[in-house]
């Protein structure tokens, strides 16, 4: 069996194993967890063509793909496959399936079911152009065949959560989207639209059993009012990168765990031939224009730190002699003056409402001292998630999740010219290239994967402002969480969770 090699980061291991959660000497107990989630439903989470970013974590433990893949050290953990094969070309996978798993209709899961739902990935442009197929061996073998042997091709299918075929075919996609019928060890059993997600455990799991009898999600994108229900006791779990919450909440008595998953940017709008931001010297006049390490300072309570670029040390890709472009208002003004901006222009900072919002702010104030005007345009978690495949005008102030292996976020962004993730992107030409070259490289070629990173960062193609986390606080009935474990924001296994006596 070849295995992929992944590149995983040192700081995050000694950050999580730092941290660590005691279970103590209480005895676990059923009963149902209460998590508050600080972002919206989204798009859905239970039909794999309609889940974009995060939203997937609110019925993950409905849901399970082929593998899953752990962020600390690129381990493939076998969920639904329990071998798969790489071809020497690296242009076909095949896996061997899990035998004897139901789907929690009670129907089979089997190759067609992994093959209805890729095929639909495919279908929907969701999965990557790369992707050619997913065809049936037999009843529980399929093979993916590619059109290119790239080192990230297992990334790409492995991780897509699959849902039964029999149920999204009798209520249609639409409604299969946020009702998942899934593998998992707990399944959905109410939504109720925008407020409230419940999960029951599914005792015919082919795995470890869950010790929790319920899961109940609520949606609570209001900061203050999410502070509010933890103290009251509406809920023991929830799940924010806002680092007042985390901050609010640790004050409090909460417990936190938390890690560096994630990035804030600025993603310019350089695709649009009459934006300003077409020009790398306004791009970069933003990274000057901002003064991160005071927004971390001030913001971040000790839950953010200072991004100068996408990777923290580490992380393949990671550009360790690089010279940050600092807070530096008078070389911002310059570099606008340059681009033919000497008194400036008119912008948009947009946003999702639960994100980043004191530092928006902060950022206006800073961009108005260089001669930027903005209009900051806030928009709910649904908007915030098909702007990213749409485009916006202006810049993009968003989280970005990282992962362990540079060239997969290479193949995310930067993996063909038609790509929609973070639309208004530029894919320039040069760009492109030096990402063909290292996601083509097999086995992997540390230095052409840095050489695309420098490419990335010398030409600004987003801004980095800090790195934050993906962070739980829980009360003390709490034992056995695991968040940061897995690559997907949220994700944990939901089986190993149990709640003590109070």
């Amino acid at each position: 069996m070849k295995k992929a090699r992944i590149f995983f980061s040192l700081a995050l291991i000694v950050a999580l194993l730092a941290i660590g959660v005691s279970c103590g000497d209480s005895t676990p107990t059923g009963g149902t967890l209460r998590i508050i989630w600080s972002t919206g439903p989204g798009p859905g989470w239970g039909w794999g063509p309609s889940i974009f970013g995060g939203e997937a974590a609110y019925a993950d433990m409905a849901m399970e793909g082929l593998m899953e893949n752990e962020f600390l050290g690129g381990k493939w953990v076998e969920r639904l496959a329990t071998d798969y094969e790489i071809s020497a070309d690296g242009k076909t996978i095949t896996f061997d399936l899990r035998k004897g798993v139901k789907f929690h209709d009670g129907t089979d899961f089997n190759a067609d079911a992994v093959k209805y739902t890729h095929d639909a990935m495919i279908e929907t442009g969701r999965h990557p152009a790369n992707v050619l197929s997913c065809e049936v061996v037999d009843d529980y073998t399929v093979k993916f065949n590619f059109a290119k042997g790239l080192n990230i091709n297992l990334a790409a299918v492995a991780n897509t959560l699959i849902a039964s075929p029999t149920h999204v075919k009798a209520v249609g996609p639409e409604e299969a989207t946020f009702n998942a019928v899934g593998t998992g060890p707990f399944k959905q059993v109410s939504y109720e639209p925008g407020t409230k997600i419940r999960l029951e455990r599914y005792d015919d799991y082919w795995g470890e059993k869950a010790l929790l009898d319920a899961i109940e999600g609520t949606f609570i994108t209001d900061p203050v009012s999410l502070v509010l229900a933890m103290q009251s006791g509406q809920g023991d779990m929830t799940h924010s990168r806002d680092a007042k919450t985390m901050a609010d909440l640790r004050d409090a008595g909460f417990n936190v765990r938390q890690n560096y998953m994630g990035m804030e940017a600025m993603f310019f709008n350089s695709r649009d031939e009459d934006s300003p931001f077409r020009d790398v010297r306004v791009r970069q006049a933003f990274e000057h224009a901002i003064n991160k390490e005071g927004i971390v300072n001030a913001l971040g309570y000790g839950y953010w730190q200072v991004a100068d670029q996408f990777q923290i040390p580490g992380m393949s890709g990671y550009l360790d002699d690089i010279e940050p472009r600092s807070y530096d208002p008078a070389k911002a003004r310059q570099l606008l003056a340059d681009a033919g901006y000497p008194n400036g222009f008119d912008t948009v900072i947009n946003h999702g409402v639960w994100d980043f919002n004191d530092g928006i702010q902060t950022m206006q104030a800073d961009l108005l001292d260089v001669g930027i005007r903005t209009e900051i345009n806030s928009f709910e978690f649904g908007t915030w998630a098909t702007t990213r495949q749409e485009g916006w005008d202006g810049i993009f102030i968003a989280g970005s999740g990282m992962t362990s292996n540079f060239n997969s976020t290479l193949n995310i962004y930067f993996g063909s010219a038609d790509l929609t993730e973070m639309y208004s992107i530029a894919r320039l030409p040069e760009v492109l290239e030096a990402a063909r070259l290292a996601l083509g490289a097999i086995p992997e070629d540390d230095a052409l994967t840095e050489a695309a990173s420098r490419l990335i960062w010398d030409l600004c193609l987003w801004g980095s402002i800090q790195h934050h986390g993906d962070n739980f606080a829980f009360n003390d009935k709490v034992n056995g969480l695991n968040n940061g474990t897995y690559g997907n924001w949220g994700a944990f296994d939901a089986e190993k969770i149990w709640l003590s006596e109070e």
